[in-house]
């Protein structure tokens, strides 16, 4: 298993990203830590299921309007590098 955190800005933006997770990976799998501003998921360590939780952060941001957030995948930091509006950045 591994935990895959998702920064978000703002609190109240989060419930769009909360469900797409949830229709991933099920309600159970999915949470969101107020203190921390942080949307989790717990999924099965492989890369698909990083892949489907990359999908669904940048489909909800794009959805929102808002800048990608962090990624923080076990211990390791991913920042997305595809702005809002969906061009991509070379090297992506």
């Amino acid at each position: 298993m591994v935990e895959i955190r998702v920064e978000v800005a703002d609190s109240d933006r989060a419930h769009g990203l909360i469900q797409s997770l949830a229709d991933v990976f099920g309600p159970a799998s999915v949470s969101f830590d107020c203190a921390r501003c942080e949307v989790r998921v717990r999924a099965e360590w492989e890369s698909r299921s990083v892949v489907r939780v990359i999908d669904a952060v940048e489909s909800w941001s794009a959805a929102e309007g808002v800048a990608l957030p962090r990624l923080l995948i076990g211990d390791s930091l991913q920042t997305l590098s595809t702005p809002v509006g969906g061009q991509s950045v070379p090297g992506r």
